[in-house]
């Protein structure tokens, strides 16, 4: 069954081993982990050191464009900004100077936010996942199944924000994976630029939204939405079925 359906179970363990600790252990703490060993488990179990060594060299591809690491790091920037500065149209109070700290304070959420989630989660997204989807699907078409499936994964997490905030956290969840997944074709399908992306975005959500709470919070959460989904649909169509703005369906042979 594990061999012959390797995706679905990799799925299934993943939404266990995360669900499973989250109930039984009573919060997030080690929610993400969940999806890391489930990969590492089905890699293992699928392909042997083979698969596990597959693993590691899709999640340390570093040999890709400056422009992709731009990207993966001002992208973000660019959806929190626009985020916020409709906030601040739209009602939302103004933060006070000291709510933003030292100059540097930002860049301390960079290390928080990278062992909070993204470097577990997208090992398994990314590095094991995505690549074993059906190439008879486009790339976007594979995108926004994992998008579903990936906001599915973390309703326990949603819902611990609150059921308000949880809608628009879902949405928003859906509409990065097209972003993010942008990044990763055009990387080389590299997991590492996922962690990145996935890394500055969760940093700014901690440094700026830690700063607001009851309706204003809600109400930056379903901007952020929207915001994600403008640049999803401007990424789409931009790119077309590929992600990458090619005519073919099927993405080249990488090598690392």
């Amino acid at each position: 069954m594990i061999k012959r359906y390797p995706l679905i179970s990799f799925f299934v363990l993943a939404y266990g081993l995360s669900w499973g600790s989250y109930y039984l252990l009573s919060g997030p703490f080690l929610f993400p982990l969940g999806a890391f060993l489930a990969a590492l488990i089905m890699a293992g179990v699928t392909g042997g050191r083979g698969g596990l060594k597959d693993l590691l060299k899709r999640c340390v591809r570093w040999r890709v464009g400056l422009r992709w690491y731009a990207a993966a790091l001002c992208v973000p920037v660019a959806i929190y900004l626009s985020t916020m500065a409709l906030g601040l149209l739209l009602g939302v109070p103004r933060p006070r100077a000291e709510q933003f700290g030292h100059w540097y304070s930002l860049f301390l959420f960079f290390p928080v936010a990278l062992i909070d989630a993204p470097l577990w989660e997208e090992p398994a997204w990314r590095g094991y996942a995505l690549p074993r989807f059906s190439d008879e699907r486009s790339p976007l078409a594979n995108t926004l199944l994992l998008g579903l499936l990936l906001a599915g994964w973390h309703v326990p997490i949603a819902l611990s924000g609150g059921k308000a905030i949880a809608a628009p956290y879902l949405i928003a969840t859906v509409a990065s994976a097209v972003v993010t997944n942008w990044i990763y074709y055009n990387a080389r399908e590299s997991a590492l630029f996922a962690i990145l992306y996935h890394t500055a975005a969760n940093a700014l959500s901690l440094y700026l939204f830690s700063m607001f709470s009851g309706p204003h919070l809600l109400k930056l959460y379903w901007l952020l939405a929207a915001v994600n989904w403008f640049v999803a649909l401007m990424v789409m169509l931009l790119t077309g079925r590929t992600l990458q703005g090619r005519t073919h369906a099927k993405t080249a042979p990488v090598r690392s």
